[in-house]
């Protein structure tokens, strides 16, 4: 056995971990099972022949469809469960005091976080890909997963948002494992790759991370732990800053020649782009994407150098590329109210924000009009001037109330000075009064933003109804 396999868990080794997994008569309970990531490690841990339960704290789509496949799973707390489980399994959106946790902790049951425990599923595959990054990890994990289902290599998928198949996971054979690799709480310091990929690096998580230097020290160490090799942007100035001290052999990409892999747009398409890349200044191949926004030429560039590393058919990865057409959550049309186009994005960065607006902007000629749920309070105030800036490129901006999350408010954060620090055509609105606030008060294209739960007012959005 290998140190890796034998390295400690919270409560368990990866090797012990492993064998539980593939226990047929072992259970392994999932607390947060509705997460995004956690059904998706549910859903695994099943198909590798454990017992599967969990909970979740209320009903939602994922846990009605994790029930309708067998799972046993409570909404709500269920200590019971708990006591019959070999392994529990926790994100780091449940707090430390929350009973079920306590309840295995006292009990001697081993505890694990969800990173943990992909760190140690992740073990079985001989190629790890772990895409990195503070914005375009799901989508350059997308862009991967169908670049290698193209090519037949059957890879199994853990990603932070839904596939072009209507699920955030895919369960393929033994070989490829293609996953985030997210670094709040440090996460990514627990797998094991043999490919990393750097795409950006941006101050966040605040409430976790305490400055630049502590981030950037955390993504040094995470991109180094490939094994084969770290694909890593070297426009990015804050990458560019580390890059040096990645311990292991490193490739650029990016759209500046100096980058051992480069692209450069070839011509503007309606909505997308035709571009070429370059290694080293030879042309390597033609492409063409049919989504907005000019960083998805960053992830979709990284997809591509990843799979031509690989050995992938370029003729496969083109094809690939060109029919990629956007996974839900990222500037996803949702529908229309009254004929105005509406759209939900998942932006609850900055530069997200910013990014989206304009690749609105090559869409439509129209005014932009943004319905923004900032996410976290430690975030909000963090970076409350970026909001501001990225905000005041809206021609109007609707702010509902701050999404908690696990946080308690801090006092002078709130929606109502943020709308009135970005400036005229900003307005607070509490998530009731926001389909009546968008009709009298704003024109246009409207998106919906933010990670905050948006199902209530995506509903009064799209409710629309005869005009008297």
């Amino acid at each position: 056995m290998s140190k890796k396999k034998g390295r400690k868990s919270m409560g368990a080794t990866y090797s012990a971990i492993r064998k539980i997994c593939f226990d047929k008569s072992s259970t392994v309970h999932f607390i947060g099972i509705g997460g995004v990531s956690m059904c998706s490690l549910a859903m695994l841990t099943r198909h590798y022949g454990a017992g599967v339960s969990g909970s979740d704290r209320e009903a939602s789509e994922r846990t009605r469809s994790l029930a309708e496949s067998g799972i046993d799973l409570t909404i709500g707390h269920n200590t019971e469960k708990v006591k019959s489980a070999d392994l529990v399994v926790y994100s780091h959106a449940i707090a430390d005091n929350d009973p079920e946790l306590v309840t295995a902790r006292e009990m001697g049951i081993p505890v694990v976080s969800r990173a943990e425990y992909l760190g140690a599923a992740m073990l079985g595959y001989n190629c790890r890909i772990g895409v990195s990054g503070s914005h375009g990890k799901s989508t350059t994990t997308a862009m991967l997963a169908l670049i290698f289902e193209y090519a037949g290599l059957n890879p199994t998928v853990m990603s932070g948002a839904d596939l072009l198949g209507g699920l955030p996971y895919k369960i393929g054979d033994g070989h490829t494992m293609i996953y985030e690799a997210c670094e709040y709480k440090d996460s990514f310091l627990h797998f094991l790759p043999t490919v990393t990929v750097g795409l950006n690096l941006e101050l966040d998580h605040t409430d976790y991370f305490d400055g630049m230097d502590h981030l950037s020290a955390s993504f040094v160490k995470a991109l180094g732990r490939a094994s084969s090799f770290s694909l890593i942007n070297g426009d990015d100035y804050h990458l560019g800053s580390i890059i040096n001290k990645i311990k292991c052999p490193t490739i650029t990409f990016g759209a500046n020649e100096n980058n051992d892999y480069h692209y450069s747009i070839t011509s503007f398409k309606k909505v997308g782009y035709a571009f070429s890349v370059f290694y080293k200044g030879e042309r390597v191949g033609d492409f063409e994407l049919n989504i907005p926004g000019a960083f998805n030429l960053y992830n979709a560039t990284a997809a591509i150098v990843i799979a031509k590393e690989r050995g992938i058919s370029l003729n496969i990865i083109a094809d690939a590329i060109k029919r990629y057409s956007g996974i839900k959550g990222r500037l996803e049309y949702i529908g229309e109210r009254y004929g105005r186009p509406v759209y939900y994005d998942y932006a609850h960065h900055p530069t997200e924000i910013a990014a989206s607006i304009n690749a609105l902007r090559q869409i439509y000629s129209e005014p932009i009009t943004v319905v923004f749920k900032p996410h976290t309070f430690s975030r909000t105030a963090s970076l409350w001037h970026e909001f501001c800036a990225s905000l005041s490129l809206a021609n109007y901006a609707v702010i509902t109330d701050i999404y908690p999350a696990r946080e308690e408010p801090i006092e002078g954060i709130n929606s109502s000075r943020l709308a009135g620090d970005i400036g005229r055509y900003a307005m607070y609105c509490p998530d009731g009064d926001v389909a009546d606030t968008v009709d009298l008060y704003t024109q246009g294209v409207v998106v919906l933003m933010g990670a905050g739960n948006f199902e209530k007012i995506k509903s009064s959005i799209l409710k629309t109804q005869e005009l008297l």
